[in-house]
């Protein structure tokens, strides 16, 4: 395994991704949990539990549901590129927000040529 430095969204939108994946069958729980700690000890157990029970959190996890299948339709053709382009970017402004509520400041993390779409 490697270390990264990531915003703390980051890391919170890679756990809601596990998570949504032991949702579906594709992982099991156990299979994550050591990544659960591992956020856990740094942001520490009080932040941990207020981010994931929070509406920031859960509105992250619908964004990355609705990602999720976006692009197992567009597998098939049944959706549009710039459809799942859309909900990538929801995810975004969703992991943008918690970064922003819980975290202070900006994500590293800059998507580029949305201005189409606000």
């Amino acid at each position: 395994m490697v270390n990264i430095l990531v915003d703390e969204a980051y890391a919170f939108d890679y756990l809601a991704i596990l998570q949504l994946k032991v949702d579906k069958g594709y992982l099991k729980q156990e299979d994550i949990n050591p990544d659960i700690q591992f956020v856990k000890t740094q942001v520490g157990p009080t932040l941990y539990h207020e981010v994931v029970t929070s509406s920031v959190y859960k509105q992250l996890c619908k964004a990355n549901v609705k990602t999720f299948d976006a692009v197992d339709a567009a597998k098939e053709d049944k959706i549009l590129a710039s459809e799942v382009d859309r909900c990538n970017y929801g995810r975004s402004v969703a992991k943008r927000l918690l970064q922003e509520q819980f975290f202070g400041g900006n994500l590293r993390e800059t998507k580029i040529g949305y201005e189409k779409l606000k």
